[in-house]
């Protein structure tokens, strides 16, 4: 019979990290690493997409993305919120207990994610999509497994802070990705191979995680009932929440297809997709933070406070800035992506209001997720559904686009207040400073004026208000020392 490895000293030393100082500026340091590989990927992304729409036409596109949402819809309702469950058990469990989790995690999500691409394929097959989906389907869904597996084998080194090894994993997946499809589609490769290069993709990546972890986290699965009951139990409310939260950020586009003519649909799509790729980064980055929070929340009731308002303070500033940037850019933004203004500038200002609220409420929810509150989560997630759902009903009739980006503002917009509101109830020693909110205040009024100086364009407005910005701040001492560092 296997035993259970002992955690080697090098484990101890990281894992004793998060009871000391040094734990938030690596957090922070971790969370600039996890959003600069992002962004890189992003970038990657954008080499190849081209080439592979330009070599598969159309229709076999169509099919490509078909395979991808369908495997990725199904890991998500399968999977989500496991990893982040798993690294906070992971921060607050004793070392004798961390064994038997990995253990258990790795076995409940290579099941439920294993079932799920089967039931997937099987939707494939009764929808009648043809061979290339079902068998593309059974590939990427293999490759899905795979990369589950390898997220729970990398739950160490997220719960350890050693968030630049994360980051150059997932680089690495996308540049083997970007690599293989530039490959196909130089030797002509037909649509099936793009699906079945995700697996040695897969596999390259959970070699490289292994050899990682190896000697720090057990390498097979546990079936135990009780813990794997455990597991579920913590988040069955937090997964509803997020897979509604998912749901809400494309509601809006899918009433406005049924509500508003298709070229005031395109005109919201077309902010629709930056937003979406700019809100992503909070979670990324805060997300990182999760040890440190997790432990603080089981030890010390007055460092969670502490990292929390330092949390809030840098989403607060971050997400303010790229607000005022985003809004005076959006004219370049939206010419760049569509080639002309228009109607869509305006409404991408709306939008970018949204990236406010998301950045703070970000760090009030993961501190939710910290302290346990996966109900309170769940009721934040369904009411900014509903706000979002009626202001776009009531709204998109009445100013179509441009309704609808007040809508999305305002379903994020009650999310933070609930998420404030709820924390303060859960923690309520908790107290936040109002010194760097009114700084942020008078950073932006200022930086505002940059709008009036006429004859400037939209990206030099955008560049320039930023560096006003961001430079009273840091000349007022806004600018954390963390964040600094």
């Amino acid at each position: 019979m296997e035993t259970e490895q002992q955690p080697t000293h090098v484990e101890e030393l990281e894992s004793d990290l998060l009871d000391t100082p040094a734990a938030g500026p690596a957090a922070i340091r971790g969370s600039a690493l996890r959003a600069a590989g992002y962004i890189a990927g992003i970038l990657l992304s954008l080499a190849s997409v081209p080439l592979l729409i330009r070599h598969l036409g159309e229709s076999d596109y169509g099919r490509y993305v078909l395979v991808i949402s369908l495997v990725t819809i199904v890991q998500g309702i399968t999977d989500v919120g496991l990893g982040q469950i798993g690294v906070r058990e992971y921060s607050t469990r004793p070392p004798p207990e961390r064994g038997p989790l990995m253990r258990n995690l790795l076995g409940v999500r290579f099941t439920m994610t294993a079932l799920g691409i089967v039931l997937g394929c099987a939707f494939a097959v009764i929808a009648g999509y043809g061979e290339a989906v079902i068998l593309g389907t059974l590939f990427a869904g293999l490759g899905m497994v795979l990369t589950v597996v390898q997220g729970t084998f990398a739950v160490p080194l997220a719960a350890q802070l050693r968030l630049g090894w994360v980051t150059g994993l997932d680089l690495l997946r996308q540049l083997l990705a970007v690599s293989a499809i530039v490959i196909l589609v130089l030797v002509g490769a037909k649509l099936l191979a793009f699906f079945a290069v995700l697996v040695p993709v897969a596999l390259a990546v959970l070699a490289a995680t292994v050899a990682l972890v190896r000697g720090t986290m057990p390498l097979r699965p546990t079936f135990q009932r009780d813990e794997w009951a455990a597991l579920l139990r913590a988040v069955l409310p937090f997964a509803a929440a997020v897979v509604i939260g998912s749901l809400y950020l494309r509601l809006t586009v899918v009433l406005m297809s049924l509500l508003a003519s298709s070229k005031q649909t395109g005109y919201y799509a077309i902010g629709f997709s930056v937003i979406s790729v700019l809100i992503a980064i909070p979670a990324l980055t805060v997300g990182s933070a999760l040890p440190v929070l997790a432990r603080a929340a089981r030890d010390d009731s007055e460092r969670l406070s502490y990292v929390l308002s330092r949390l809030m303070e840098i989403t607060l500033i971050v997400g303010v800035g790229l607000a005022l940037m985003l809004a005076l850019g959006a004219d370049f933004v939206v010419r760049v992506l569509a080639g002309t203004g228009g109607p869509a500038v305006a409404v991408l200002r709306i939008q970018s209001i949204a990236l406010v609220t998301v950045f703070v409420s970000s760090s009030l929810q993961y501190g939710l997720l910290a302290l346990h509150r996966h109900r309170q989560q769940l009721i934040m997630s369904a009411t900014g559904l509903l706000v979002s759902a009626v202001l776009t009903l009531v709204l998109v009739p009445v100013l179509a686009a441009e309704g609808a980006a007040l809508a999305f503002v305002g379903g994020e917009t009650v999310l933070l207040v609930y998420a404030f509101v709820f924390l303060r109830s859960a923690h309520p020693t908790m107290r936040f400073s109002m010194r760097v909110p009114v700084r942020v205040a008078a950073a932006t009024a200022l930086a505002g004026l940059v709008a009036l100086i006429p004859g400037l364009g939209s990206l030099p407005s955008a560049l320039l208000a930023g560096v006003v910005y961001f430079g009273v701040l840091a000349a007022t001492g806004a600018i954390p020392a963390e964040l600094k560092h």
